[in-house]
């Protein structure tokens, strides 16, 4: 079972045990129903990915296929091989982000965080695509050499 919903089965049983105790030390209501909430909600994830993954299993492994032809347990389904080129280090994510959260805010306290947030927004966009932009043409690169590796005329 992969890492990914082991970590869904643990996280539910640590919010179901984590709600279960906060209500007999609080008998607070709302934290009790979020914290139970979202153990069950986790809890449904687990099984909805573990369910995937044992039907992914016989397609997988070459049997006999259910005549779908897209389904979840290709190359970029959540069961399928990862080893893509991983992307570079960049804060760029960070800075879109944080340029999103302070743009809301202008909703409360005025149109200055606008002008504030939009800096570096625009700028992590920027980076973020001129990254994405440098890796696709790294990866069209390897792709042309691989085709024209194997051509017949080579």
């Amino acid at each position: 079972m992969p890492e990914e919903v082991r970590f869904f089965g643990r996280l539910s049983l640590f919010a179901l045990a984590a709600g279960l105790i906060y209500w007999f030390l609080s008998y607070e209501n709302a934290g009790t129903v979020l914290l139970l909430g979202f153990g069950v909600a986790t809890g449904v994830a687990f099984l909805v990915l573990r369910g995937g993954q044992r039907r992914a299993a016989p397609h997988a492994a070459g049997g006999a296929s259910d005549g779908d032809a897209e389904t979840d347990t290709g190359p970029d389904g959540p069961f399928g091989d990862e080893s893509a080129p991983v992307p570079t280090r960049s804060a760029a994510p960070l800075a879109v982000g944080f340029g999103l959260a302070v743009v809301v805010l202008a909703g409360a306290f005025g149109p200055w965080f606008v002008i504030v947030g939009a800096v570096p927004l625009l700028a992590g966009a920027i980076d973020w695509l001129r990254a994405a932009n440098r890796e696709l043409d790294q990866l069209s690169a390897a792709t042309h050499r691989d085709t024209t590796d194997r051509s017949p005329g080579a």
